[in-house]
């Protein structure tokens, strides 16, 4: 458990790294969504921190990251530059990111801004922006958080994260849970400006090997926006789950880790500290 000072807030992340001893290894970041933290991450550590030095780091307002002091500025930009320091802390030059949701709009604005300071781009259940169905429903959370607890506003959804029939109901419950304890305030300040994001222009200006990880049965991010986005990024890679839902990530996480492991082995780009 560590954590480091950001711009005066202290920033929580874990570093797992099970490479051979004698080699410099190549560093992952790994960036999770609204509403989680560095522990959704279980399936993916164990495959690539085999290869990789893995860094996961809670977002802002998130996990065990300090929450933000009023005034503070939520944006793609703002949160891409955090993450940005934490590497100047780590003195880590180069990453391969893998963000979800959430996490894969931070790492498209990171590649441009930073672009000197990745190798490869893996982007899960990641929207360019959001449809109508999805801008609909983002927009009533916030009132609904107003009048019900944070675990109570996600269950009430949970269709459009899990396949509720299929999907195992003890990982729902423990995730639930976990989302339950991110504070309010912070989910729906980022709600404020998330359903009004279109970085389509920023992907078409990506310049690194990007691997595109789409669940099928996202409302977040429907087939044909996931084809869109594939072909603003030149030379990107898409990978389909047909009948995965948003969260893919943990219903399918050791599949879904083991194409970004695949991927970032082809794209390797000597990403040294």
């Amino acid at each position: 458990m560590l954590s480091g000072e950001i711009d005066g807030y202290l920033t929580y992340y874990d570093v797992d790294d099970f490479s051979d001893p004698w080699k410099e290894p190549e560093s992952v970041l790994l960036y999770h969504g609204l509403g989680r933290s560095v522990d959704v991450w279980y399936h993916w550590v164990p495959v690539l921190a085999r290869q990789y030095r893995v860094l996961r780091t809670d977002c802002r307002g998130h996990g065990r990251s300090d929450p933000p002091r009023p005034g503070y500025e939520w944006s793609l930009s703002s949160l891409a530059r955090e993450a940005r320091l934490l590497l100047d802390r780590l003195a880590i030059r180069r990453v391969h990111w893998g963000g979800e949701s959430l996490g894969g709009l931070i790492g498209i604005q990171f590649a441009n801004d930073y672009p000197d300071r990745i190798a490869s781009l893996t982007l899960c259940s990641t929207p360019y922006h959001y449809s109508a169905p999805a801008q609909d429903e983002y927009r009533r959370w916030p009132g609904q958080l107003e009048q019900m607890s944070v675990e109570q506003w996600y269950n009430q959804r949970a269709d459009l994260r899990f396949d509720t029939e299929k999907d195992d109901p003890e990982m729902m419950q423990w995730f639930a849970a976990l989302v339950g304890e991110t504070d309010a305030g912070v989910i729906r300040s980022i709600l404020r400006f998330l359903p009004d994001v279109d970085v389509l222009g920023l992907c078409q200006r990506i310049q690194v090997p990007t691997l595109i990880l789409h669940p099928g049965q996202s409302l977040a991010v429907p087939e044909e926006d996931a084809q869109t986005m594939h072909q603003a990024i030149q030379g990107s890679e898409l990978v389909q789950f047909p009948d995965a839902r948003h969260h893919v990530f943990m219903t399918h996480g050791e599949a879904c880790a083991k194409e970004m492991l695949r991927f970032t082995q082809s794209h390797g780009r000597g990403a040294r500290t």
